[in-house]
């Protein structure tokens, strides 16, 4: 039910790649390449995670980008963030074009709408792009 746009789901890719050898430098290309998605677009999201500090730019001929944080540090809410707008939690997701609802009373549609992007919240929140990164468990 969550959608991430493009950009949260391409710097989730990107930060997991550079989280995979901290050390290692990586470049645009490399990541757009083993993803199969757009050079450009992942070069963009790459600099707009530069800006914030979660990862540093590696200028040269050998350069790109590495990151700049413990990954166990970084929460995928930490990521989603800087791309997802904040939605307000208040009044009826079905119809914020109109301004207001018509059963504000009645209406529990943006009350389950709210809980379960709370929900989603404290789920991205719990979740470190080492977890990501670790070897998934069988129960």
């Amino acid at each position: 039910m969550v959608k991430l746009n493009k950009s949260t789901r391409f710097a989730l890719y990107s930060i997991v790649e550079l989280s995979r050898n901290p050390e290692a430098v990586v470049s645009a290309k490399e990541i757009a390449e083993k993803y199969r998605i757009s050079e450009h677009h992942v070069a963009k999201v790459l600099q707009q995670l530069a800006r914030v500090g979660m990862i540093r730019s590696i200028r040269g001929i050998r350069g790109g980008f590495q990151i700049a944080r413990d990954p166990r540090e970084i929460t995928m809410l930490d990521v989603v963030e800087i791309f997802e707008p904040r939605v307000p939690q208040n009044g009826c997701v079905l119809v914020e074009e109109l301004g207001e609802c018509a059963l504000p009373e009645g209406c529990r549609i943006g009350e389950i709408f709210n809980e379960i992007q709370e929900q989603a919240y404290y789920t991205l929140k719990s979740i470190s792009i080492a977890t990501l990164l670790a070897p998934k468990k069988i129960a």
